[in-house]
């Protein structure tokens, strides 16, 4: 698999210097490739290895987009999916991917707003992008706040 740096940032996209997306995963494989992936689409990627991480990340620090993988020790991709939710409540929150190779019936609607299979492919990820981007956009233009759109996308290099 060949994976391109963008030179197009997703944040301008959202009227932010950047679109943040955390990556939890216990396996580093997976985290070093949903990092290409994510990096390649324009984001910018925090990575951390378990459960405990990623509730710590997400409650203390911005993010557009979490990543979570289902079986990481300290607590589970779910329980942190809940966790995120409880504490938001119903306010603006972070677009809450589970990345599994163990589906389970009912996982986006329940505490994801996606679900990527494992392994996870270049078009999984562009497209959880893609819908992670239009539901922040959404939820702006609900709340009065679209900002003027960024820059065309810019093929990839």
């Amino acid at each position: 698999m060949i994976v391109r740096r963008s030179t197009f940032h997703l944040g301008a996209q959202v009227g932010a210097s950047e679109f943040r997306v955390l990556v939890a995963d216990d396996c580093a494989a997976n985290r070093r490739l949903l990092e290409a992936l994510f990096t390649s689409c324009g984001c910018s990627v925090s990575l951390v290895e378990d459960g405990a991480a990623a509730i710590s990340a997400a409650l203390s620090q911005h993010f557009d987009l979490v990543c979570l993988d289902r079986h990481m020790p300290q607590a589970s991709g779910d329980e942190v999916a809940e966790t995120i939710r409880s504490t938001h409540g119903r306010g603006p929150r972070p677009y809450l991917v589970l990345s599994t190779s163990d589906p389970r019936p009912g996982d986006a609607p329940y505490a994801f707003d996606a679900a990527m299979p494992k392994p996870v492919s270049p078009h999984d990820v562009v497209a959880v992008v893609a819908k992670a981007l239009h539901s922040t956009l959404s939820r702006r233009a609900g709340a009065g706040r679209l900002d003027a759109p960024g820059p065309a996308p810019a093929a990839l290099s």
